[in-house]
Formats: C-alpha cells, sequence, structure tokens
C-alpha cells in the first residue's frame, strides 16, 4: 500500500486533484525516473496528448512542481470534466504515471428549431458577425451555450424581436457525443411607438426626438423601418446626439441616463405573443444643468501656423451662449489646414474650464497636435485588369514626393470613380507608412465596370416605339479613356446612325477634343401625337475644351447641319375644324377636284452652321446613378452671320442638376432648365428649332414633344400654313424624390413642371404645364443606363377646345435611359 502525497488540488464543481505516490524526495535523493504513463478511463484521450498538456513521457526525470503547472494547462484545455495525477513507485528510482480522467462529451450538432423569420444561414452569420462562431466537434461546455443563447436573444432583439425566447436542449448522440438544440419563440416584431424624456424642462419632447438620427418612434410618416427598432448600438450614437442638442445651446453639464425599456401588452390575456400585441416604449432620463455662455478662445500647442489666422476658423463670440458644435466645426477646418499640408496625424481636443469669480462662464482650450509631416510615397492602383495606369493617375492632383494633402487626395479619389469605368471599393485607399523616410504608400482599390457596352437587339421606347438596334459605346475605348460610339437604330417611328470620338486628356493635357456625324430621321406621323411630324437631320461637329478647376470646363462645339422637316397643315381637305388629321404620301387623287397633296403638308428645310461656347461643372458622384454632388452648364449658341448658313439665331440656355442624399437609402433630386431663342439679320427662328417639350427626359406625363405654346384656353399658335409651332423660349423643373429599395432598383415619386411660350406671351408662368407620378428605375449591368417604368399624370389637361383633341390625363412609359 502506498502512502499518497497530494500536490496540487482545485476548488472546482467537479474534483480535479493531482495525487503522487510517496517517494523520496528529490532534493534529497537521487533522480526517479519516469518508467511508465498510463492513463485511465480515456477514450479518444491517449499517451500522446497527455504528454501533449503534461509534458511528460516515459524515461523523463520526475519533477512533481513541473507536473503541478501542466496540470493546470490540461484542465482549461476543456477536454476533461475530471481529472486526476498519481505516481505508484515501482522499483527504487522508477515510479509510474497514472492519469485518471472522465473525458467531456464534444458537440456533434447544433440545431436552431423554430427559428421561420430568420433562416439557420442568416442566424449564422450575424452570430459570427458578432464573434460567436459555431463549431463541431468541440467540447461541450455549458458557458458556451450560454453565450450562444444569449447571442441568439441579441441577433433578434436587434431584428425587432425584443420577447423572443431561447430555450437550449442537450441530448446524448452517441458516446461520448452531445446534440445541442436551440428552441427558438421568435414572437412578433416589435416597434417602438414613443420615446419620453423625463427631467427636460427646457426643451419639448418632439425637439429632442428631432435630435435622434438612429432612433424613432412610429407615426403616420414613419410606419415603417429599421429606426423603428430598438438596438443599444443605435441608442448609443443617439445619446451623443442629445447631448450635442444641449451643449450646441450652451448646456455643456448635460446628462443622458440609461434608457428604460418598456414592453406594454395592448391585451395581456392574449395566449400567444401575437395576441398580446405589445408595444415599446421607450423613457429617457435626462439632468439638462445649466447654460453657460463663451468667455475666451485660446489655442495650444499650434506651431506650424501662427494663433492668430487659426482662430479666425472658429465663428464663436464671447459673451454669447457656448456653443459645442462651432467648435467642433472651427476643430475640423483646423484639421483639415493640417492635414491639407502633410500632417497627417494631426488632430485638435477641446477643453472647458469655468471661469472663476463669474458664473455660468466657460473658457475654451483648444489643443493642437501637429505631429509629423509626410510626402507620398508610391501611388498605385489595383483591380484595373484593362484600364492603364495613367489614365486613373492623371485624375490625381498629388505627385509622388509631395506634401501628403489629404483634402486634395479625397478629391482626387471622387474623380477617378466619376469616371463611372472603375468602380472604387467601400474602403478605395489602402495605406502602408514609412515612418523613417516619413512617406506615405498609396494603394487605390477598385474594379473594372460598365468599360464597354455593346447592344445587338430589339425593343421599345416612347419615341421610337419598336426598334432594331445595334450599337457599341465605351468611355475607356482600349482602356485609354477615351470616349468611342457607333451606333444604327431603325425604328418604326425614326431610326439613327452616328459616330462619335472625344479624348479627354489630348496630348497628356487636360484637354478635351472630339467629333461626330450623324443622321436622325423622326416620324411622328401617327395620331398619338398634336400634329403629324418628320424630320430628316444629317450633320457633324467638332468639339475641344479644357479644363477648369477639379469640376468646370470651358468647351466650343461647331456644328454643321442639314435638315428637312414637313409637317401637317390644318387646312387640308378633311380636315375641317377638328384636330389635324395626319396623312401619309403619296395621297391619291381619284379627280381634279381632290385638292393635291401640298395642301396637307408644309416641308421646311435649311443649313444650319453654328457655334456654341458652354461652361459646365460637374460633381455628381457617378455619372449613370448619382447620389450626391452637382452639375450646371451656361452656354450660347450662335448661328449665322459669319459661320454661314439659312438661319440666323443667338439661343442662350442654362441649367442646373442637383442630389442630395437624406439619408443612406433616400436621395432628393432636382433638375432646372430654361433656355430662349433670338433671331437677328431679319431671319425667322427655324420651324424645327422651336422648343418643344415632353417624354421621359422632360416632362413625363406628356407624350413625346407634346408640349407647344398654348393660350390659357388651349389654343395652339398655329404659322400661316396652320402648322402649330413650338415656342422660342422654355423652362422645366423636374423634382424626385428617390427609394433605394436594395441592389440595383429604385423606385421614386416626381413632380415634373414646366412649358414653352410663343413670343406674344414672354415668361407667363401662369401657363405651367404640370404633372406627378411614379417611377421604377432598375440598373443592370448589360446597360449604362437604367430601365426606367413610368407613370405619369397630367394634373391639369385640356379637355373641350374647339379644333384641339382632348389631352390624356395620364400616361405609362418604358424607356432605357437616364433622366436629367
Amino acid at each position: 500500500m502506498h502512502a499518497v502525497n497530494r500536490l496540487l488540488f482545485f476548488p472546482l464543481l467537479i474534483v480535479a486533484t493531482v495525487v503522487a505516490a510517496e517517494t523520496p524526495n528529490p532534493a534529497t535523493s537521487s533522480t526517479v525516473i519516469i518508467a511508465e504513463v498510463k492513463v485511465v478511463g480515456g477514450a479518444t484521450i491517449n499517451a500522446d496528448t497527455v504528454d501533449y498538456y503534461l509534458g511528460v513521457v516515459a524515461g523523463d526525470a520526475w519533477d512533481a512542481e513541473e507536473v503541478a503547472k501542466s496540470f493546470k494547462r490540461f484542465w482549461d484545455s476543456g477536454l476533461v470534466e475530471e481529472l486526476k495525477v498519481e505516481t505508484e513507485v515501482i522499483e527504487a528510482g522508477k515510479l509510474r504515471l497514472v492519469v485518471t480522467l472522465r473525458e467531456r462529451p464534444k458537440v456533434s450538432e447544433w440545431l436552431f428549431v423554430g427559428n421561420k423569420k430568420l433562416s439557420n444561414s442568416t442566424l449564422k452569420e450575424k452570430l459570427d458577425t458578432a464573434g460567436i462562431s459555431i463549431r463541431r466537434n468541440v467540447p461541450l461546455r455549458l458557458s458556451e451555450v450560454q453565450r450562444l443563447r444569449q447571442g441568439l436573444l441579441d441577433v433578434y432583439a436587434k431584428e425587432g424581436y425584443a420577447t423572443a425566447e431561447v430555450e437550449s436542449v442537450i441530448e446524448d448522440t452517441g458516446v461520448n457525443l452531445k446534440k445541442v438544440s436551440f428552441k427558438i419563440d421568435e414572437g412578433v416584431k416589435i416597434k417602438i411607438s414613443e420615446i419620453n424624456f423625463e427631467g427636460n424642462e427646457l426643451y419639448k419632447d418632439l425637439s429632442l426626438r428631432r435630435a435622434l438620427k438612429k432612433v424613432k418612434q412610429r407615426s403616420l410618416l414613419r410606419p415603417f423601418g429599421k429606426k423603428l427598432i430598438w438596438s443599444k448600438e443605435s441608442w448609443g450614437e443617439d445619446s451623443e446626439n442629445i447631448k450635442k442638442y444641449y451643449m450646441n445651446r450652451g448646456y455643456k453639464d448635460v446628462v443622458v441616463g440609461e434608457p428604460r425599456v418598456e414592453l406594454i401588452a395592448r391585451n395581456p390575456k392574449g395566449k400567444t405573443q401575437k395576441e398580446r400585441a405589445y408595444r415599446m416604449v421607450i423613457h429617457v432620463p435626462l439632468q439638462e444643468g445649466r447654460r453657460f455662455r463663451m468667455g475666451s478662445l485660446t489655442l495650444k500647442g499650434a506651431t506650424v501656423f501662427k494663433e492668430e489666422p487659426l482662430l479666425k476658423l472658429y465663428e464663436v463670440s464671447p459673451g454669447k451662449t457656448y456653443n459645442y458644435g462651432k467648435i467642433e466645426q472651427g476643430n475640423e477646418a483646423t484639421k483639415t489646414l493640417y492635414q491639407s499640408q502633410g500632417y497627417i496625424y494631426s488632430y485638435t481636443n477641446q477643453v472647458l474650464v469655468e471661469r472663476q469669480g463669474e458664473d455660468d462662464v466657460v473658457d475654451v482650450v483648444v489643443s493642437v497636435y501637429e505631429g509629423d509631416r509626410f510626402r507620398l510615397g508610391r501611388l498605385e492602383f489595383a483591380g484595373n485588369t484593362k484600364t492603364k495606369d495613367k489614365v486613373l493617375r492623371r485624375e490625381f492632383r498629388l505627385l509622388e514626393g509631395g506634401f501628403m494633402d489629404l483634402t486634395t487626395l479625397k478629391r482626387s479619389v471622387f474623380k477617378v470613380n466619376q469616371l463611372g469605368y472603375f468602380k472604387l471599393k467601400d474602403e478605395p485607399l489602402e495605406f502602408k507608412f514609412d515612418e523613417p523616410n516619413k512617406l506615405v504608400n498609396v494603394t487605390v482599390k477598385g474594379e473594372e465596370v460598365g468599360r464597354t457596352d455593346i447592344q445587338f437587339g430589339a425593343g421599345y421606347s416612347e419615341l421610337d416605339k419598336l426598334f432594331a438596334q445595334f450599337a457599341f459605346s465605351t468611355r475607356n475605348f482600349l482602356g485609354r479613356g477615351e470616349n468611342f460610339g457607333i451606333q444604327g437604330t431603325i425604328g418604326r417611328q425614326g431610326n439613327l446612325y452616328s459616330l462619335n470620338f472625344s479624348e479627354p486628356y489630348f496630348l497628356d493635357r487636360r484637354m478635351l477634343i472630339g467629333g461626330s456625324i450623324y443622321r436622325q430621321k423622326t416620324d411622328l406621323n401617327d395620331f398619338t401625337t398634336v400634329q403629324a411630324y418628320l424630320r430628316e437631320v444629317k450633320g457633324g461637329s467638332i468639339v475641344w475644351g479644357v479644363s477648369i478647376g477639379d469640376f468646370g470646363q470651358f468647351s466650343t462645339v461647331y456644328g454643321l447641319e442639314d435638315t428637312f422637316a414637313r409637317y401637317s397643315t390644318n387646312r387640308g381637305f378633311l380636315a375641317g375644324n377638328g384636330p389635324a388629321t395626319p396623312y401619309r404620301r403619296p395621297f391619291p387623287t381619284p379627280n381634279k377636284d381632290m385638292p393635291n397633296d401640298a395642301l396637307f403638308y408644309q416641308t421646311y428645310s435649311g443649313v444650319t452652321s453654328s457655334i456654341t461656347p458652354a461652361y459646365s461643372y460637374d460633381s455628381k458622384d457617378d455619372p449613370f446613378d448619382p447620389s450626391r454632388g452637382l452639375s450646371y452648364f451656361v452656354r450660347t449658341r450662335m448661328a449665322g452671320g459669319p459661320l454661314g448658313g439659312d438661319f440666323y439665331y443667338l439661343r442662350p440656355e442654362l441649367g442646373a442638376t442637383w442630389f442630395h442624399p437624406l439619408t443612406r437609402r433616400y436621395i432628393f433630386a432636382a433638375n432646372f432648365e430654361a433656355g430662349f431663342i433670338h433671331p437677328y439679320g431679319g431671319r425667322l427662328i427655324p420651324t424645327y428649332d422651336r422648343y418643344r417639350l415632353g417624354g421621359e427626359r422632360s416632362l413625363r406625363a406628356f407624350p413625346y414633344w407634346s408640349v407647344l405654346p398654348r393660350t390659357a384656353t388651349g389654343e395652339y399658335f398655329r404659322d400661316a400654313n396652320g402648322i402649330e409651332i413650338g415656342g422660342d423660349r422654355y423652362l422645366q423643373i423636374n423634382l424626385e424624390y428617390q427609394i433605394k429599395l436594395g441592389g440595383p432598383i429604385k423606385f421614386i415619386f416626381w413632380f415634373d413642371t414646366g412649358n414653352t411660350w410663343h413670343e406674344s406671351q414672354g415668361w407667363d408662368l401662369s401657363l405651367m404645364r404640370r404633372s406627378a407620378g411614379a417611377e421604377l428605375r432598375i440598373f443592370l449591368p448589360v446597360f449604362q443606363a437604367p430601365l426606367r417604368f413610368i407613370y405619369g399624370i397630367n394634373l391639369k389637361p385640356f379637355t373641350g377646345v374647339s379644333g384641339v383633341a382632348d389631352e390624356k390625363k395620364s400616361d405609362f412609359t418604358f424607356s432605357i435611359g437616364t433622366t436629367f
């Protein structure tokens, strides 16, 4: 019988001990050798596993202290539920190490049961995002089961299922194997019905709710949305927004307490969660504190720039109410100034000091940390498999070796994204710092998109109706950033043949050259148009331009056009006093009393030679699907005079487009255009150059080119031949409220207004036409422009006008193209 010597003991729920047989003391006797290692109770754990964790094998010298240290590592591995280490003396100087254990069962399977609103893959993905991974064939730990259960509750809470319940069930599936099932009662999605503030005496709940950005209460105007779902993460940001609301009004000591979430059942006796109909009320405690006035403003730590010019960046005045936001705006301007000069690590921080001896006055001290000055090292691009580096590099206003200007860098990245054929990643910039040499190496990451658009097939549009088309167009010809296009379209109401080319960086300078030749025929000779109309044009143009600043361009276009146009008259046989009736040539003449064909049509033709100087500006973030930015143009077309041709006129035009994101999903867009034609030299305005509106790129509820000058009673203006003529001026305004539905789909509510006017009407805004409607817009990779399904309503159609057909009250249009 052996005396047992306890070496180590852990007071755990499951007994875990290390014991050893009485052996000669290693400190006073010769070395004792471990002759054998014996494992008792192991199913999958063998001597090799013991060797790994305890660090001993047969033949090693016995060291009780080292084994005691290794024991903890073995226990912490989680492989065992019980562990005991003992020694038995075999003979003098030799012992047997006996490891007795009970293995912890392994999890063979994790199951979700009862989940319908969130699929298994969704739950696993969201758990993984939260840093909770699900692994099979790992030792079962109750703490891990509880962590997964709480993770599932958190996932459901973030999705709005605040009353969800999760129960864990552990079952045997084999020898030393367990299956863990999570039985889920998802409940129903609960939205925030009220947000109440407690302790606020200065500002009403309504004002404070408006300061919230991430969390909102349900209302008639906001019945849906993620902001109606309570989450601690969203509230963390909004609690700061409430603080800023008060601090911007002088209350620097405001305290926003921990909100209390209350679930109130409308029907407490209901058997299910759905029957109980819970609603959520959020109670937010506040301590408003006292209002402070602004004392002095000083800057500390600024050596690169003098304090006086920096102070001018802060729009604050002593004696006025302290405003946290104004100070932060100045801090941001100061940081931007430093970062534009290469001090990329610079930052600022405001410290408030209550002035002694004066109540409610606070002095502001802004600490400036300048850091080291860096230069741009290497500028590289990743993902441009076709586009040449120099095409992307020339959009950058930074030179390698120059001081690192973060403001210019961001603007340059924006310019690259504007190209439309190299789409940047969500995190497009990768920085590598060379601290010893004070260099920053930058890699711009993106991918090729929409480089070349080749179309061959058939389709439908409002203007061409059914058409066949071949088109090749690219904004990045041969990867050199050149624009090239060739198109051929044959439609029921028109055809078009065109060839165009432009080089935006001629001779590697910010200079544009280009040209185009085209031939087009438009035949609106059916009963849907106001008047039968045929126009045939052939011509060409050349353009030269030069960039001004980052987003501006001055250009000059010379154009030469030869046009033939034919209109149906309102004097022909059978026309009477009713609407114009179109006839196609040849019109049969059965007897000599029948009017000849010329009485039904009037033709116009001539050559227009013109030059158009223009200035344009474009800061939109995408050429096809913008979500922010401004573009505008001012141009004047001069025809005739020293340029020759048959028509002499000036045509000044201007326009502006603005996109403003309201949130990540909602965008407001507006477009404005206006133009005027003034003839000179005793010439008339060509009939086919007069302004007409209507169509998917104009006033959307009106048929193509149907909006002509009309009197207040709806009568058209006609020339001596009875032709309904266009205007000498026009105005067009388009408003859009865009909603991103996900992926490439947008839903849009729109309102259009505008008109064309006759010379005798001036700019009579009381005659403005108005329409409104909705549009579904789908962006597909095969097209460079979106598919559009447009439904519009004419808000004030002309009806019952003598000699004029009634206008349609609504219109549906399908097309491919942009709006404005």
